[in-house]
């Protein structure tokens, strides 16, 4: 009976506790926020690196994109692994508000590479092909856009990271993998791991949420190889993990719609989307292409409004991944549209290197000397027990190149 009542007491406890989780919020800036007007460019948000449209299933399409949609994204691309016939292509389109688009991730030597944008025909039948037709392209310093953009995913992934040189035709890496994170919080933390699934159940944002770390080692080499030359830094989701049950019974693990609220790409531009497909895929690609955009985690706080640009004394304005001749004058304007109602920090690394911070929602510092500039936000979020208060990363912002 003894052992009966201390069992009934710890399910009672998982419970109460489970449901205090259930309503926990970890919002750091007010709901409100995407209701403000916003000043500056056109704020777009979308998600990289998207597997499952070729799952078994009723209509998985249909389902990814209705958590594309209730996670208020604006853009998804699609990358399944090796698909070189690229099918998925028809699917391209915009479902409601929500422009779906469809590219490709292919293995390489031991890594994976996302190909973002591209729209030139290829005959790659096979991995084979595919190793000699990468190998060309990403020895070239300057390419046909139409070949699109090569992005290194998950960098540092064990058995798929990147071995000798990094090439010079390779765009940019993957700052961020949700499926690499979590896979680093297993190897570095079990016992945090294993707390995380188990208030999984109740609240799924919050139990992966737990588990993200500062991507040092990633931002450490792309900081590297900025001062080398201009590099991409991106935020990849990496989703499509499925468990199965017998041969009738599957289901996501996490859901899509948790997977879209955590972390996503904000593309800046000077006009809107309009809605048609090619206009508007091509504002998206170069936008990517141009580093003229930031990702966070959009979990903690909608960022919407944020932005980041360097003016001139001539009033000259130039946005994210700019390249410019240094000069006298210039200054690194940094914009929140909110304050956090948390501990925050605006951080500005100048090759890699921290060299200014405040706790200002709007500051402008001066470009003392030509270098790679980039802006960083963290935040304290008030996570519940037994996490405490950590800093965590909410903003990334691509660098300009001042030379």
């Amino acid at each position: 009976m003894t052992l009966l009542r201390f069992l009934t007491v710890i399910g009672l406890s998982y419970l109460l506790y489970g449901l205090y989780l259930s309503h926990y919020n970890v919002k750091i800036v007010a709901n409100d926020l995407v209701n403000k007007e916003i000043i500056g460019p056109y704020d777009y948000k979308g998600i990289v690196n998207v597997h499952g449209l070729h799952l078994e299933g009723s209509n998985p399409l249909n389902d990814i994109v209705e958590a594309g949609q209730e996670a208020g994204l604006d853009f998804l691309f699609f990358n399944e692994l090796n698909d070189f016939s690229l099918l998925g292509k028809k699917n391209e389109g915009y479902f409601g508000r929500l422009l779906v688009l469809y590219d490709g991730e292919y293995s390489y030597l031991n890594s994976r590479l996302l190909n973002l944008g591209a729209t030139a025909t290829r005959e790659i039948s096979g991995p084979g092909q595919a190793q000699v037709f990468f190998s060309d392209m990403l020895s070239q310093t300057h390419r046909n856009i139409n070949q699109g953009i090569f992005v290194l995913a998950h960098p540092f992934k064990p058995k798929y990271s990147w071995i000798g040189e990094y090439p010079v035709g390779l765009d940019g890496i993957e700052i961020i993998n949700l499926k690499s994170a979590w896979q680093n919080g297993w190897l570095k933390s079990r016992w945090s791991f294993l707390w995380s699934m188990i208030i999984f159940p109740f609240n799924e944002q919050l139990s992966l949420l737990r588990l993200f770390t500062d991507p040092i080692d990633e931002v450490q080499l792309w900081d590297e190889l900025n001062i080398k030359r201009k590099t991409l830094g991106i935020a990849g989701v990496d989703s499509g993990t499925i468990l199965h049950f017998g041969q009738t019974f599957s289901f996501h693990f996490p859901s899509y719609k948790t997977l879209f609220s955590l972390v996503s790409n904000h593309i800046l531009l000077n006009s809107e989307l309009t809605g048609d497909l090619v206009a508007d895929r091509k504002k998206i690609i170069n936008a990517l292409a141009l580093g003229q955009f930031y990702f966070s985690l959009d979990i903690l706080g909608n960022p919407k409004g944020f932005n980041a640009r360097i003016l001139s004394e001539k009033g000259e304005s130039f946005s994210l991944g700019s390249e410019l001749t240094w000069r006298r004058g210039l200054q690194l304007e940094i914009h929140l549209s909110q304050k956090p109602q948390v501990p925050f920090e605006v951080e500005v690394y100048k090759d890699g290197e921290k060299i200014f911070q405040t706790n200002a929602t709007e500051t402008k510092t001066p470009i003392p000397s030509p270098g790679v500039y980039r802006v960083k936000v963290r935040v304290i979020p008030n996570l519940p027990f037994p996490k405490g208060k950590k800093w965590k990363p909410w903003i990334f912002t691509n660098p300009f190149y001042v030379r």
